[in-house]
């Protein structure tokens, strides 16, 4: 079972994952179960998503609910946020595996009047992610924002 410290300067996690008896395995997150597999093209059955996928959707969701928590302290309009992950996994030669790059594009949809407040969150987000900020240091990262306005305040 996932648990979490609750002192918000230090956070430790504990992740548990359970082999499913096949090619794959689960974690237990507050009574969600979370399933992973093994690729097909490593030998497994490809039923869940990798150990990558869930990877790189950790960093989207930290981006996510970084956006989120900074487009409340702004108190903006959002009426809508997509977070779409491209990550590279290359041969690196004989160590194997590694990721090369991560790039994250921010789907930001806003009233026009508000357009500002959204760029700004967007760029808090890129400042502030603390996932991306660590992983920046090792991997490529790059994180852009794409603001459409769909309509004017009444």
């Amino acid at each position: 079972m996932g648990k979490m410290s609750r002192n918000p300067k230090h956070l430790k996690y504990q992740i548990q994952l359970l082999w499913d008896g096949k090619s794959g395995g689960e974690a237990d997150f507050k009574g969600s179960t979370l399933r992973l597999d093994t690729p097909v093209e490593f030998g497994g059955g490809g039923r869940y998503p990798c150990p990558d996928e869930l990877f790189f959707s950790a960093v989207g969701g930290c981006l996510l609910t970084t956006f989120l928590y900074f487009q409340r302290k702004l108190n903006f309009c959002l009426e809508g946020l997509q977070v779409t992950i491209r990550g590279d996994v290359d041969l690196v030669g004989p160590e194997g595996y590694r990721i090369t790059r991560i790039k994250a594009l921010l789907h930001i949809k806003t009233i026009e009047e508000e357009e500002a407040k959204a760029r700004e969150c967007a760029a808090l987000t890129r400042d502030f992610c603390h996932i991306t900020r660590t992983l920046g240091k090792a991997i490529p990262t790059e994180i852009s924002a794409e603001v459409t306005c769909v309509r004017k305040a009444i």
